[in-house]
């Protein structure tokens, strides 16, 4: 006899039956009463469900196999005394594998939809497969539209999975190698906080730095070993400052004032001597590969010596150096290729700290964000180092090389009005001559009949292109976009950086690099460091597709060589 075994595809695949929601009253201190629902009782008994409880501004998710007996539990716990209703989602193809997977997923989307605020803690959002995942995947829109109808929510998931709060959640599933860096940290904090060595996460774009870090405050919040602790997540970069913040606003346990700025340190310092004992119990450090030391910062001298003295720390202190006087354990996020200019405090600093801790760097290496995986990024690294590699397709990855920049511009026209949070971005290879102008006809950017405007602003730059298709439809600069994810990356290559015949090299181009701060202070080879370390942060941006335009002839000439994928 032979026995066809199904592909993935047909595999035991479920016919979508349907879903019944039963709208249930939930009182703290009485049992559920069964007549409510319409439910047969030996289901409600003995059968694998997810289940909403929610009143009008809060709500929490929740699995079981038998909802009788947890609804009950629920009823007699005080913490779901508030409370007012229950929402029994039954399936008759459920099992143990689906509703745990649509429990974390009605978490993850119920939080960035914003309807409600959620107080589920985030311990054990894995990510996990099982038989016909896919086909239960396609099941759950149709459960998520019954749930916009009844007013549960009120975004589609597209909408959702375009925001970047969805992006930041708390509550995103956590890959291996991420668990395995969340044990090794809360094994160290466990082990006495006051005799805490720093601890170093290291990984490239898109390994889930800022995911793990955001995920890590929120299960520390929740831990009530560390509930009298002044815990904080620093974010050196504003504009992805203020995105967590907006994040977290909708978590139960967290707040806007867990995500600060360094100089927040000073603030709640005030007051205290260098003898004193540190103010921070636990502070997170995303993107450190962006804290300040005092070389190239502008305007900015000033306020950077103010809290270098109020902190007690000399002129000469780095940001670094900050949290280390004020954080008993901290714990630092971290990229050596993301530092992008003379002010970023190099891989230098983190390497002395790793020396004062005498311990490794946690490595993150599974890749979150660009759907080319860890192959892509090596990629985009060889041929920016120049090392020649062989041009290769990406399997489920679109990279594409543009030759005009009319075709540049139609295509992101035709992406964007399907994924709205794909995003164009440059080098800092051109004027910004519209800063604080409001000429109509005045332009950044000119490529032939292409015409278009540097970011209007550094402050959530993408997050507002999500409401304004006038600021979508602007070109981000790396101070604009460093941390954030995109659908589809359109990167324009300026004259900022030229092929060298001779030493077959990319080489800084220091005439067409406008940014002043980053330029000034850094060698030839220092700035041209710099700059393809910027086009490496750029190139690493898109989770479905990057698409590249390379303004300066000659190098267009070099680089079309790498791509399977050009359009003409």
């Amino acid at each position: 006899m032979i026995i066809e075994i199904p592909t993935r595809e047909h595999a035991s695949k479920p016919e979508g039956a349907p879903f019944q929601i039963d709208m249930m009253p939930f009182e703290y201190g009485k049992h559920v009463d069964i007549e409510y629902s319409s439910l047969a009782e030996d289901k409600l008994l003995d059968w694998p469900m997810v289940y909403i409880l929610a009143n009008d501004k809060s709500a929490y998710v929740g699995q079981t196999t038998s909802v009788a007996t947890r609804i009950n539990q629920h009823e007699a716990n005080e913490e779901k005394r508030d409370f007012t209703t229950v929402n029994i989602i039954y399936n008759e193809e459920f099992n143990a594998s689906v509703i745990t997977d649509y429990e974390h997923r009605l978490i993850s989307l119920m939080q960035a939809d914003g309807r409600y605020r959620l107080t589920n803690k985030n311990e054990g959002m894995t990510r996990s497969n099982y038989f016909s995942k896919h086909a239960y995947a396609d099941m759950f829109e149709e459960l998520w539209e019954q749930l916009r109808a009844m007013e549960l929510a009120e975004h589609t998931i597209d909408q959702i999975e375009e925001s970047e709060v969805f992006k930041y959640s708390p509550y995103k599933g956590l890959t291996a190698d991420q668990r395995i860096a969340l044990e090794q940290i809360m094994d160290a904090i466990t082990e006495g906080i006051n005799q805490a060595k720093p601890i170093v996460i290291e990984g490239m774009p898109g390994t889930g730095k800022t995911v793990l870090a955001v995920h890590l405050m929120k299960m520390l919040k929740d831990d009530s070993r560390f509930s009298n602790m002044n815990i904080r997540l620093i974010e050196p970069v504003t504009s992805l400052r203020n995105t967590l913040r907006k994040t977290v606003s909708t978590v139960s346990g967290m707040s806007k004032k867990d995500v600060i700025g360094p100089a927040d340190l000073a603030k709640e310092s005030c007051g205290f001597t260098k003898n004193e004992s540190k103010n921070f119990d636990i502070v997170l450090i995303d993107e450190a590969h962006k804290l300040k030391r005092r070389v190239n910062l502008g305007t900015q001298f000033g306020n950077y010596d103010k809290t270098c003295a109020k902190l007690g720390l000399p002129k000469s202190a780095t940001q670094v150096d900050w949290v280390l006087s004020q954080a008993k354990l901290p714990i630092f996020f971290y990229d050596p290729l993301q530092a992008v200019g003379p002010s970023c405090v190099g891989p230098d600093a983190i390497d002395a700290i790793l020396d004062s801790a005498a311990s490794s760097p946690i490595h993150l290496s599974s890749q979150m964000r660009v759907k080319g995986g860890k192959g892509y990024l090596d990629f985009i690294l060889d041929i920016l180092n120049g090392t020649n590699p062989s041009p290769m397709p990406f399997e489920g990855y679109e990279l594409v090389f543009h030759e005009t920049p009319e075709g540049f511009a139609k295509s992101f026209e035709q992406t964007y009005s399907q994924h709205t949070l794909s995003r164009m971005v440059a080098g800092y290879a051109w004027k910004w001559v519209t800063k604080d102008k409001e000429t109509p006809s005045l332009y950044d950017i000119n490529l032939d009949s292409v015409h278009l405007r540097w970011n209007c602003t550094y402050d959530d730059w993408v997050g507002k292109g999500a409401d304004n298709p006038d600021i979508a439809h602007e070109v981000g600069c790396i101070h604009s976009i460093q941390g954030y994810d995109l659908s589809y990356a359109y990167v324009i290559i300026g004259n900022d950086i030229v092929y060298d015949a001779a030493s077959e090299q990319l080489i800084a181009n220091s005439k067409s690099y406008y940014d002043r701060n980053g330029r000034a202070t850094a060698t030839k080879e220092e700035l041209a460091q710099y700059i393809k370390n910027i086009y490496y942060v750029l190139l690493t941006r898109g989770i479905y597709g990057t698409h590249v335009y390379v303004a300066n002839p000659e190098l267009r000439t070099y680089l079309r060589r790498f791509f399977i994928d050009v359009e003409k």
